[in-house]
């Protein structure tokens, strides 16, 4: 009798054991779906409000034309949605940066002709994103050459183009290169960007306690 007595005890320890460790399983399961929700919304938040700072920033600071402004968040919108792969290693922050200094946000011609809009793409560089990266300008209905008329009217194949670039430096050289490259390896050039960067990143800051 006390033999069975004790296997009694023990089979019921035993299935406390599996019951506390289902449920230890369990709640640790829910603790990272939670923890994952969380941290899915924070980062969504995050990016929509960089989304709209760059709008604010632009309206704030500058004369663009309702439909640029509207063309260039469409673009930050397309990427975060079905190419977050590449908005991994950009923000929007970095892309005001090299607006203010290529062109302080004017749609012009630069460097004798050769640089095309905001952001100052040439043509080889166009081609060479476009040959890598052509779904995403087939997204956008853009696949013309890189000529002005072409440019002038698509802030949306500038912006791509701009974000691509630097993306494509940032995978290829890494972070600390990728802005001065974006300039044909300029200190200089890499220097005034992270000045800017700076400031925009504190004028955020005071954008998001708004």
């Amino acid at each position: 009798m006390i033999f069975l007595e004790e296997i009694k005890i023990k089979q019921s320890f035993s299935r406390k054991v599996k019951s506390n460790k289902k449920l230890f399983l369990l709640i640790l399961f829910i603790s990272i779906t939670i923890l994952i929700v969380i941290f899915l919304i924070s980062k969504s938040f995050e990016r929509k409000t960089q989304i709209a700072f760059f709008e604010f920033f632009l309206e704030e600071n500058y004369v663009i034309e309702e439909n640029t402004l509207n063309k260039f968040i469409e673009v930050f919108n397309l990427l975060y949605e079905e190419f977050d792969y590449i908005m991994e290693f950009i923000s929007p922050i970095e892309i005001l940066a090299i607006g203010i200094v290529e062109t302080n946000f004017q749609n012009v011609k630069g460097d004798s002709g050769e640089s095309l809009g905001y952001f100052q793409i040439q043509a080889p560089t166009y081609w060479y994103l476009k040959h890598h990266y052509l779904e995403l300008y087939e997204t956008i209905n853009f696949t013309l050459p890189w000529y002005w008329d072409n440019v002038k009217v698509r802030p949306d194949a500038q912006l791509m183009s701009a974000i691509l670039y630097l993306y494509d430096l940032k995978i290829r050289f890494g972070e600390e290169q990728a802005y001065s490259l974006y300039n044909g390896g300029s200190q200089v050039y890499q220097d005034k960007i992270l000045k800017q960067i700076n400031k925009l990143e504190q004028e955020y800051d005071e954008f998001k306690r708004r």
